[in-house]
């Protein structure tokens, strides 16, 4: 904020929002994810996460956990969209005793099962792993699901991440190849800050496992039962990495996109912010929560006046009846339901759907660059205009 300097007393001439209102530089990033740029990443890696997952099923991995207990009854691909079906026979953890917050703050329940389906279906898939009753055969399909997940999101996340980031800094961003080069160059990082973490998980897992071996037998079980606080306390630091992972994975992949780091910095920076500014994050994811629903309303009427739009042009040729019967046919019904003219449109209008369906995917992205900016400035106080424009050698 700059003040006038007069005798009478200081009156404001100019605000500078970013300095008022840093947290201002989100409602840039969803501005920026409706870049064309950003919105061919978006579905070039929801188009892949799609077809990995749908060679997964194919292959006949288990899709999660079944039966009593199982959070996950199935993955189902349908048309593009994968979702995974909460199983009502149990929970992920196999029941409230494992679970205390049910108890403590029953409204948090409640309240998660209100978050939109893309969120819930991903947190049921990486609780399928860390479920207690899972099977091996389980635990193998979600982590390969995951594995591929993640790397496919090193390569585009990582893409949409250097575009928007250098955008928000007024640098030239660079366009769909360029982006796309640039994340197939620095995906390493970004996965390996997930692996890298996760073989942390498993070592530190180890002694736990010792002890579930004990636990096979009756006296094993009561000699768990006495040690079990020493074991709930080095679960703590099972937490820590596993919330931070799941957590600051985004920012992992945006450290990459803005600093051009390596996997080590990714995951020193991420930790370090969620765990130093944790309240000033959750205050920035409901800021784009909250900014989500009118980008997404805007992005809706778009693709709907879009289509709309391309029939009724089409239409003042086809006159009302032709019309009509075209739009019957769309809808599976009339004589022209089975024409190939009519297959087509619906192909195209499909992929109309399904650009809109990976728009959320883009503003991801685009609002996880901005949360990193953000919180490097809260603990680091970087600016959040300095990007890493070039490598050691010149290399861009």
């Amino acid at each position: 904020m700059s003040n006038a300097s007069q005798p009478s007393g200081g009156v404001v001439h100019e605000i500078r929002w970013s300095d008022a209102l840093p947290w201002w530089i989100i409602f840039r990033a969803a501005a920026a994810a409706f870049s064309p740029t950003v919105i061919v990443l978006g579905a070039l890696g929801a188009a892949a996460t799609w077809a990995g997952w749908s060679a997964g099923n194919q292959l006949g991995l288990a899709g999660g956990i079944s039966g009593t207990g199982g959070a996950v009854a199935a993955v189902q691909v349908d048309e593009g969209a994968v979702l995974l079906l909460p199983d009502a026979g149990g929970d992920v953890f196999g029941g409230a005793v494992l679970a205390p917050s049910r108890d403590a703050v029953p409204w948090l329940e409640g309240l998660s099962a209100r978050l939109p389906e893309p969120l819930i279906g991903a947190s049921q898939l990486l609780a399928v792993p860390f479920s207690p009753t899972a099977t091996l055969q389980e635990m193998g399909g979600a982590l390969a699901r995951i594995g591929w997940f993640v790397l496919v999101w090193s390569i585009f996340g990582t893409a949409i991440s250097r575009h928007v980031a250098l955008r928000l800094a007024g640098e030239e961003a660079p366009g769909i190849l360029g982006a796309t080069l640039y994340g197939s160059r620095k995906w390493l990082p970004s996965f390996n800050s997930v692996l890298f973490v996760l073989v942390g998980i498993m070592a530190m897992s180890v002694p736990g496992a010792l002890l579930g071996l004990l636990m096979r037998t009756e006296w094993g079980l009561a000699f768990a039962g006495a040690v079990w606080p020493l074991v709930l306390l080095g679960a703590v630091v099972l937490a820590i990495l596993a919330v931070g992972v799941v957590a600051g994975w985004p920012l992992m992949v945006a450290a990459v996109g803005v600093e051009r780091g390596d996997s080590f910095q990714a995951i020193s920076t991420s930790f370090s912010y969620i765990y130093q500014r944790p309240l000033h994050y959750a205050f920035y994811g409901l800021v784009a929560l909250l900014i989500a629903v009118p980008a997404l309303v805007v992005a809706g009427v778009f693709a709907d006046a879009t289509g709309t739009l391309a029939m009724w042009a089409a239409s003042l040729g086809m006159g009302p009846e032709r019309t009509r019967a075209v739009l019957e046919g769309l809808a599976g019904q009339g004589p022209t339901a089975g024409s190939w003219g009519v297959k087509a449109l619906v192909f195209w209008t499909r992929g109309l759907a399904a650009l809109l369906s990976s728009f959320g995917w883009g503003y991801f992205w685009a609002i996880a660059t901005a949360v990193y900016l953000l919180l490097r400035q809260d603990v680091d106080g970087t600016e959040m205009d300095e990007v890493v424009i070039d490598e050691p050698g010149g290399a861009q």
